[in-house]
């Protein structure tokens, strides 16, 4: 039963003229992609057709798990908090054979993987994290996901992995949200919808060679506040450099979205929240000297001459709201420096010390601690501003002058 059910995914709807999705090259390669015509390929079989409802599947793969219901947050659209709420589905892409498929939804929150997957033993495995927005005039729109699914390629290529084609990625996104979309946050709350792209080896590897036949790329969506709190931005955290630990490697992985990336930053941010700090602060691992990023967030810091300054590194991951924010600084006339930055010769010289990433957009970090020094950051004008003019364009409040927004469908719940 459970095997019948798992093989009656929800086919997405052909679309007149659409690509589909095919690789080209040998496996393992991050093979360039190119669109397929509507005629089925040999060996590349449609999904089933539904055999039972939607209900049914859910129930029976999630015994005990009752599926969210939008009028469930009636009320709790402003205090959503960051965490996973069983929704309608996921959509869902399998490479074989050297190409993708034309993808499915799958109504329910659970997979079968192979006990030997190479996500689960080695690793293997990139995601992304971007928003959906129910904007001002009713239209729930994307923010410039083009980004992600560049970033998720260079990913690809660092592991091993074929590329996920830019409209693929898209696609699969706008479905997410589609089926999803009476979870996506009424407009005039501080509350979007978070989308979670993930891409893995589901094949079985043994070794590191050969790679793995099969790779899966899923896309999930939860609604969510902020992700430290409500008030986290404005009030700010305090954070802990790291003298022990280091997140990343110099010519390791860190400057991709890497699964294990995170792993690494597992313990040293519980120890540093058992201490009552919200974060952790990461220095170069050669010298311990460069500031690099914060536990899941860029290092954004103004000067005292109204500098937007942030550090760059092969081991740093390239924050998609990072990138807009720095456009945002430019348009306001702050002059925008990407450099390595000396922790003790220049912590002084910021007046303001923000982390920036997709979930968490910008926060405040008021303190930064090292060893038996703390350093006092009490300004937030300048980051607050810029935080402020980035949440209006994603919701519609300003004009969207760079064209990072994207629709996708209008909004159906009110607040």
């Amino acid at each position: 039963m459970l095997s019948r059910l798992l093989a009656a995914p929800r086919c997405l709807p052909r679309v007149a003229g659409a690509a589909r999705w095919k690789s080209a090259g040998s496996l393992g390669t991050a093979p360039a992609s190119q669109p397929w015509s509507d005629v089925e390929l040999p060996g590349l079989r449609p999904p089933p057709p539904p055999m039972v409802q939607d209900e049914e599947v859910y129930s029976y793969l999630t015994p005990g798990i009752r599926k969210t219901k939008v009028e469930d947050l009636a009320n709790q659209w402003d205090n959503l908090g960051f965490q996973i709420r069983p929704l309608n589905g996921y959509v869902k892409y399998t490479w074989q054979n050297g190409r993708w498929d034309m993808g499915s939804f799958v109504p329910a929150p659970y997979i079968l993987l192979h006990i030997n997957s190479g996500a689960l033993h080695y690793g293997v495995s990139v995601f992304e994290g971007l928003k959906a927005f129910a904007c001002k005039d009713g239209m729930v729109r994307l923010m410039n996901p083009a980004l992600n699914a560049n970033r998720m390629q260079q990913g690809a290529e660092k592991l091993r992995m074929p590329e996920v084609p830019t409209e693929m990625f898209v696609e699969g996104v706008t479905e997410a949200v589609k089926r999803n979309v009476e979870f996506v946050p009424p407009y005039g709350h501080k509350a979007s919808m978070y989308i979670r792209p993930l891409l893995f080896a589901s094949g079985h590897m043994l070794g590191l060679s050969p790679l793995a036949e099969e790779y899966s790329f899923f896309v999930t969506v939860l609604p969510a506040g902020g992700y430290f709190g409500k008030t986290g931005g404005e009030e700010g955290v305090d954070a802990l450099v790291m003298e022990q630990h280091d997140r990343a490697a110099p010519q390791g992985t860190g400057a991709v979205k890497a699964a294990g990336n995170y792993a690494a930053d597992l313990d040293p941010v519980h120890h540093a929240k058992g201490q009552g700090y919200g974060t952790t602060l990461y220095l170069d691992a050669r010298e311990r000297r460069f500031i690099e990023e914060f536990s899941v967030c860029n290092f954004v810091g103004i000067t005292h001459d109204n500098k937007y300054v942030t550090p760059t590194a092969g081991s740093i991951l390239a924050s998609t709201t990072n990138r807009m924010l720095q456009q945002l600084a430019k348009d306001e006339g702050l002059t925008v420096e990407q450099r390595a930055i000396d922790f003790d010769a220049e912590i002084e010289n910021f007046r303001e010390v923000g982390m920036v990433g997709t979930a968490a957009v910008v926060v405040k970090v008021k303190t930064i601690t090292r060893r038996d020094r703390v350093y006092k950051k009490d300004s937030f004008d300048t980051l607050s501003r810029l935080r402020s003019k980035f949440t209006a364009i994603q919701c519609g409040e300003l004009p969207d002058v760079h064209e990072w927004m994207m629709d996708v469908c209008p909004a159906v719940t009110k607040s």
